[in-house]
């Protein structure tokens, strides 16, 4: 495999570890705030330029995420572009109807 390969799957990694975390269903982050969360909660194996890099692709290639055009960050509270994993609500009220 080559180093961009292993490079791609470790930030992978590092996204998806954060947002299987229970207390991070729901949550939506804009790309600033998502890089300092991914820092202070994260492994300090990966770089600030790895995390950066990893955020930006996240935003072009968001996988199991998801993408709100607009809305507000959970830690800055601004209305912008944000990513993160649903809720567990919208798993479970997916298909059942009353």
């Amino acid at each position: 495999m080559s180093t961009d390969a292993d490079a791609a799957l470790a930030r992978f990694a590092l996204l998806e570890g954060f947002f299987r975390r229970r207390e991070e269903a729901g949550k939506f982050y804009c790309a600033d705030c998502l890089v300092l969360q991914l820092r202070q909660r994260g492994s300090p194996a990966f770089s600030l330029g790895s995390i950066r890099a990893a955020v930006d692709d996240a935003f072009e290639r968001p996988g199991a995420l998801h993408l709100k055009p607009s809305g507000l960050c959970e830690v800055c509270k601004k209305p912008r572009r944000s990513i993160g994993a649903p809720g567990q609500d919208r798993k479970s009220a997916a298909g059942h109807e009353p």
